[in-house]
Order: C-alpha cells, then structure tokens, then sequence
C-alpha cells in the first residue's frame, strides 16, 4: 500500500506537469486528454495518496508510538498535502468549483506547514533531523513550490523569507560537519547557487509586483488628477533589483563554476540592474553598454 501510495502522488505530479504543459501551449488536450479530465484525475490520485498516507501514519502510530519512523511518515504524507495544495492552487480557475479548490489548496497549506513544524521540533530530539540531508531538501522544496504560486499572483501565504533564513543556516551547518551527506553529490558552492537563485528569483518576482502596483497606483493618480510623485513602492522595487543583483554578481565573480540555470536568473538580475543604476554606480560605464554586454552572454 505504500508503493501504491507514492504512485498516486507521482501520477498526482504528472497531471500538474501535463496541465502546466497545455496551459503553455494551449492544447485543448494531451496524450489524449483534456483539461478538465487531468484537474478530475490530479485531485483524485492527490486525495488517494493523502487518505493511504493517513492511514498508513495512524497505524504506525498504534503500532510503535512517536518514533523516528512515524516522523519520516508525516513528512511524506506533509509532501503529498504539499503537493496537491501545489495542484489546487495552479488549476482552480479549471476547476468546476474553482472557490472550493482554492480554499482547499490553502487548507492543505496550513496543515503542510504544521505537519512540517511538528517534524522539525520533535525530530531534533529523536534525531532524525540530525547529519542527514533531508531538511535542507525539504526547505528548497517548499521555497520553490513557493516562488510558483507568488509568480502566479498569490500571496505569500506561509512566510517565505523565513524558508530563506532556515535553509542558509542549515547549509550553514552543514558546511561545519566533514563529509555531510548534503555534499556527497554536489559541492557546498553548488547549493549556495541553488539557494541564490531561488533568493534572486524571489527579489524579481517582488520587484515585479512592486511595479505592478507602482503602475496601478499612476493611473488612479492620472483619474483623480495626481502628480505621480515617486511611492515607497518605487523604491522597495529598486530595493529589490539591487539586493537581486547584489546576489547575482556574488555568484558570478567569487564561484569557478555556476549552474546554467542558476547563471541565467543571475544574468537576468544584473540586466534589471542596469535600468535602475547610473553611470557613476557602473565605475563609468554607461549602463546601456553594461546590458548589451550582458545580453551577449545569454
């Protein structure tokens, strides 16, 4: 039953991935199905995988109690509610009752974030957070589930840069200990690129919004007759491209070897760069000339 139910959540992840396909493409269907027949076979392999993992967690717990492999139950079964909010949230304009699967997807939020507050606090001390990778996987997990929904115009709706500060200091941690799982397929510089780029994509997306707003707020002045002086909101998304970029450039200059994609959203904050700094701020340089130079490399 176990295998069973990480099938379903596997199968649950191909309909998000096969939704996200046609909603690209605008395919009417895929692999011979439609739309609205991958949202219906989405939420039902999600919702099996949940109601196996329930049960599964419930018997483990009558049969040993709290232990370390009742902690490793609950976060798989945090994953699948993760996983289906994840689904919820992306398709619910799709959905036949759109208001009840978004209310649904930020149910399985809350309960995804204390399932994974529980595992935290009471793994350190049963020891199954301890020298293993699996915590930083799981905050990289959540961040980028994360960065998805705010991209698609969500709010933030778990406290994000929270995530940010706790996987910087488990890596931190993890740098401190010889031969930490963490690293035994990828270098220590190589997560900090993971962890970079996910901070540089956050800063765009709020820069982003920030815009967005910035641009809202004008054309409300333009109707009532303002002046479009500059907002804070200007300024926090200046705030935004320059802390972006001052990651980016961190990347680019100090690490021998950078990850494509993670060179590329690095890449991206260094050209937003050169529409907010002046000539002085670039040695000299004029920035239109920085960005042309920095289109070349893309």
């Amino acid at each position: 039953s176990k295998a069973i139910g990480i099938a379903n959540n596997n199968l649950g992840n191909v309909m998000l991935t096969m939704y996200r396909v046609m909603n690209k493409t605008s395919a009417p269907t895929l692999c011979g199905i439609s739309r609205p027949r991958v949202i219906q076979k989405g939420v039902n392999y999600f919702t099996k995988a949940i109601d196996m993992g329930e049960i599964a967690l419930k018997k483990i717990n009558d049969e040993e109690g709290f232990s370390v492999n009742y902690l490793i139950f609950m976060q798989q079964l945090s994953n699948r509610y993760f996983n289906r909010a994840l689904f919820l949230l992306t398709t619910c304009q799709d959905h036949p009752e759109p208001a009840k699967a978004e209310k649904l997807g930020h149910t399985d939020l809350t309960t995804c974030r204390d399932m994974d507050r529980e595992v935290i606090d009471n793994g350190e001390q049963v020891g199954f957070k301890g020298a293993k990778d699996v915590y930083f996987e799981l905050l990289m997990g959540r961040i980028k589930g994360l960065l998805l929904l705010i991209k698609m115009g969500y709010q933030d709706p778990w406290g994000i840069e929270d995530l940010f500060d706790e996987a910087h200091a488990e890596l931190k941690s993890a740098l401190s200990a010889p031969h930490h799982p963490l690293f035994s397929d990828m270098s220590p510089a190589g997560h900090m690129q993971r962890l970079d780029s996910a901070l540089i994509e956050f800063h765009l997306l709020r820069a982003n919004q920030q815009e967005d707003n910035h641009n809202d707020d004008n054309d409300n002045d333009d109707h009532d007759g303002g002046d479009n002086t500059t907002t804070a909101a200007t300024t926090t998304r200046i705030d935004h491209i320059k802390m972006a970029s001052e990651i980016a450039i961190r990347m680019m200059v100090e690490d021998e070897f950078v990850i494509g994609e993670c060179a590329l959203l690095a890449l991206r904050a260094l050209i937003e760069s050169t529409l907010i700094f002046t000539i002085d701020e670039f040695a000299g340089e004029d920035p239109s000339d920085v960005r042309s130079k920095l289109f070349q490399y893309r």
